[in-house]
């Protein structure tokens, strides 16, 4: 595939920059604030985004949550239709949890998938592109799990009631959102926290100055978790989420999750719902035997469209509980962690008859595994298994049942001081499919499987490898700083997956692809921390393709080819009250597509923010920020083109401004 190339600075120069900015002689030590400490991860292991990076963006959607994160695409304009990416790979093919608990396949089209998520409660998001036993079953193109807040992570240490408001202004959609957060120390060890928020926007203006029609919004959450941390070698944690979405939007065909909407095309009233409840224990004593954690989760999600009387929803219960131990020597160092798993799924579909009637297919996955690693000197050897039993109903009087056995291994060598070389492969399965709840609920006793009456399915597979080099370092060219560099090669090949003919109202066949997807490039990402600077950049090149070398322009619910990304981020805490931040998106497109197929122009996108902290108001903090500040026009890569060859073009230059007060 020959591209249109944007990249208007290579890896390598914008590496050579770094010395000279940092040679500048506006630097201030800061004593009254810190530059909070950010996890130098990324390459080889899990990534994580903090809050620092979240609060930079003012993150309000998904979208935003992942805009620093290169490897990660979000596609489609407004937010009742954004479908997360990893390495090309689409979110319906990871496992995804929120506080543990899993989220299930969509409900209807691209619909009930993890937009509900409000990024101001999040205290991390970790990013793993290789799945270990013990990370669970699904995670075909790897996991991301979703960590929210607890009351002391917003409790200043002498503090025992606090409470904050919080609110925002969007330009490009004449949108505003805020929230408000009760929280307090129950006693020395226990905390709970409240909050409630919203988000109201219009349809979003985009770079050519039309409007993204539908993708107006009204979301609401509430969120309530208890907290008891280090009481008696224990924590427990509990927690309860409900959230909702509504909106006008359009229920099939173009512009429900492709392509752009016509101005006088006909909407239906919808709204989705998520209702999540976790519990979280952990028991650490002071053993090197015991570090055991249990969760137990349900997640109930669901879409009712008012318009059509479709009901649809998903019932996520169960959990699991694995133990840590160590075995420490003079030079070797073993670590093992191993338990077991439980998930099911209801896939429930109200039937649009007058009776209301019912349909559910359901599926289970009962999970054993193990995972350990054990160091000698200098090199590390990482080796897991994990025995998946599973059993799906497709439609009446139809049960499908297995189980498949998943390994994983991988070596670390540090070559030289901070210097690693790594390579990890690992295997995962997913049972069910990537058709969505409301499409199962057509499956008939005459629909057949790969081709047969009475035949069957084979689970989804995925086999996943990795290698490369990455180097950390404190005091690299500066007593204070600290570095973080490295690049990764990689390999995703995901099999049997489950695809359909026939329609979303009547099911003909099910069958297994013959044909593999593959992802397959590179990664690059370099850090730089020298307080009160920090930049960061990064670039990935993945090939999303068959077995054959056909690229996968973008497919629903499977991949999406992603363009060569490259995002550098940067902030700069000028005075103890001030912070700015700048961030260049580049992405290249396609100009060599199949015929009939639209091409992707690439782009380039400047961000900047501002925080303010005024020294007469300690509590008060203000985020002011300009997104595509040249006001381009252009649409994700992985946005799903239309019947009528069109895409949902993205946000134009938008004026952001946020306020967070805290008592």
């Amino acid at each position: 595939m020959r591209k249109n190339y944007v990249l208007k600075m290579s890896f390598a120069a914008a590496l050579c920059i770094i010395p000279q900015i940092l040679s500048a002689d506006a630097f201030v030590t800061l004593e009254s604030i810190t530059l909070m400490e950010e996890e130098l991860s990324g390459i080889g292991e899990a990534k994580i985004i903090s809050q620092e990076r979240l609060e930079k963006n003012q993150a309000k959607e998904m979208k935003e949550v992942f805009k620093d994160e290169p490897s990660i695409s979000v596609g489609g304009g407004g937010r009742n239709a954004q479908r997360v990416y990893l390495r090309g790979i689409e979110g319906t093919n990871l496992n995804i949890t929120i506080d543990g608990a899993k989220q299930g396949g969509s409900l209807y089209q691209h619909m009930g998938d993890v937009g509900s998520i409000d990024p101001s409660l999040l205290k991390s998001v970790e990013v793993s592109t290789i799945a270990g036993a013990d990370k669970g079953n699904g995670a075909l193109g790897g996991s991301i799990a979703f960590e929210t807040v607890d009351a002391q992570d917003l409790l200043r240490k002498d503090q025992d009631l606090g409470a904050a408001i919080r609110g925002g202004y969007y330009s490009a959609s004449d949108g505003y959102g805020g929230g408000a957060s009760v929280y307090g120390r129950i006693n020395d060890k226990s905390g709970l926290l409240i909050d409630v928020s919203g988000v109201h926007q219009d349809d979003y203006r985009t770079g050519d100055g039309g409007d993204a029609y539908n993708t107006s919004v009204k979301d609401r959450n509430y969120f309530v978790k208890y907290s008891l941390l280090d009481y008696n070698d224990q924590s427990l944690k509990l927690g309860a989420t409900h959230t909702t979405n509504e909106g006008y939007y359009v229920s099939g065909s173009a512009g429900s999750d492709m392509g752009a909407p016509k101005a006088n095309q006909a909407t239906n009233r919808m709204i989705t719902t998520r209702d999540t409840y976790t519990f979280d224990h952990r028991y650490n004593p002071k053993s090197d035997w015991i570090d055991l954690r249990t969760n137990l989760y349900y997640n109930d999600r669901n879409l009712e469209n008012k318009t059509s009387v479709m009901d649809v929803t998903s019932k996520n219960y169960g959990g699991n509980i694995k133990n840590t131990l160590s075995l420490s020597g003079d030079e070797l160092n073993h670590l093992f962690t191993f338990g077991a798993d439980y998930d099911v799924e209801d896939g429930i579909t109200k039937a649009n008859n007058v009776n209301g009637s019912k349909i559910t297919n359901t599926s289970n996955t009962v999970g054993a595994f193990v995972q350990g690693s054990s160091t000698y000197r200098v090199v590390t050897l990482k080796y897991g298994v994990r025995l998946d039993d599973y059993s799906i109903e497709y439609g009446p009087k139809r049960e499908i049942t297995g189980h498949e056995f998943s390994p994983n291994v991988g070596a670390e060598v540090e070559i030289y001081d901070g210097l690693s070389a790594f390579t990890n492969y690992s295997e995962s399965i997913k049972i069910g499919s990537i058709v969505p709840v409301q499409w199962l609920s057509n499956v008939t006793t005459a629909t057949t499987f790969n081709g047969l009456l009475n035949g069957t399915l084979e689970p989804e597979t995925s086999k996943q490898i990795e290698g490369g080099v990455r180097y950390k370092a404190k005091s690299f060219l500066s007593e204070n700083d600290r570095v973080s560099a490295g690049i990764s090669l990689f390999k995703t090949t995901l099999s049997h997956l489950i695809q359909k003919t026939g329609s979303q109202w009547r099911i003909n066949d099910l069958y297994n692809l013959d044909s593999d997807v593959l992802s397959k490039g590179y990664e690059l990402k370099a850090t730089y921390v020298l307080a009160p600077f920090k930049t960061s950049i990064g670039l990935i090149h993945a090939d999303v393709e068959d077995e054959d070398g056909n690229a996968i322009l973008n497919t629903r619910r499977l991949a999406s080819s992603i363009g060569d990304t490259m995002v550098w981020d940067s902030s700069w805490e000028i005075t103890p009250y001030v912070q700015l931040g700048y961030t260049l998106t580049a992405v290249n497109g396609f100009d060599d597509v199949s015929s009939g197929t639209l091409p992707r122009a690439g782009y380039a996108i400047h961000d900047v923010s501002l925080r303010y902290k005024p020294a007469s108001i300690q509590n008060l903090t203000l985020n002011f920020g300009i997104n595509n500040i040249f006001d381009k026009e252009y649409y994700a890569q992985s946005s799903i083109e239309g019947s009528d060859d069109t895409l949902v073009e993205e946000v134009g230059r938008e004026f952001r401004a946020s306020f967070r007060y805290v008592f």
